[in-house]
């Protein structure tokens, strides 16, 4: 998009959502561990070792836009 508003002359910047966006990226439904101090430090991990390349995409991608943010898992549960 930002692409086509430079080719019509526009200011590619402001393809921007138009309100603050949070996309919250909930853990997958798997746990690997389940008992001991370092459960979920575990979990988090396996859970990073499975999707890391998918996250560091959507970070990566987040950092193009204005108001938008991207919640990595392991940092609380939200579910919608």
């Amino acid at each position: 998009m930002r692409d086509a508003m430079k080719a019509l002359n526009g200011d590619p910047q402001k393809i921007n959502p138009l309100a603050p966006v949070d996309l919250i990226i909930d853990h997958s439904v798997q746990v690997d561990f389940f008992t001991g101090k370092d459960a979920f430090k575990k979990n988090v991990a396996m859970e990073y070792a499975r999707n890391g390349e998918r996250y560091s995409f959507l970070r990566w991608g987040a950092q193009g836009f204005d108001r938008f943010r991207v919640v990595p898992p392991g940092t609380g549960i939200c579910h919608r």
